[in-house]
């Protein structure tokens, strides 16, 4: 049984985000040839995640993709350096909470209890 398509919005810093869980083989999940678990496309403020993942790996997606979404919306450019550490944990001690209860509103809109 394959697990179907489910959308759900949210807003992060005044900007409305659009989520989606598609099947693997779609092209918005292709970026330059290669196939994600999930993308994040800033200029249209919409995600797409691999509705056949399993539900620990889909979460695990869900909140990568968020941390993208939210760090983009909130000015943050996630660089891995010395000097972005210290902002990068604040970003994530200021938003986790309202990036886990994100997490939850899409994995109880997009992910489909008993489907494998």
């Amino acid at each position: 049984m394959k697990k179907g398509v489910n959308k759900v919005k949210f807003k992060a810093n005044g900007l409305i985000w659009e989520v989606q869980s598609v099947q693997r083989d779609n092209e918005k999940l292709k970026v330059k040839g290669a196939e994600c678990l999930g993308v994040t496309y800033y200029k249209d403020l919409q995600i797409f995640l691999d509705c056949t993942l399993p539900k620990e790996l889909f979460r695990q997606t869900v909140i990568h993709e968020l941390i993208h979404a939210f760090s983009f919306s909130f000015g943050v450019h996630l660089v891995a350096n010395e000097k972005t550490e210290e902002p990068v944990c604040d970003f994530m001690g200021s938003h986790l909470d309202e990036i886990y209860t994100t997490t939850n509103k899409i994995m109880a809109a997009c992910f489909e209890k008993g489907v494998k």
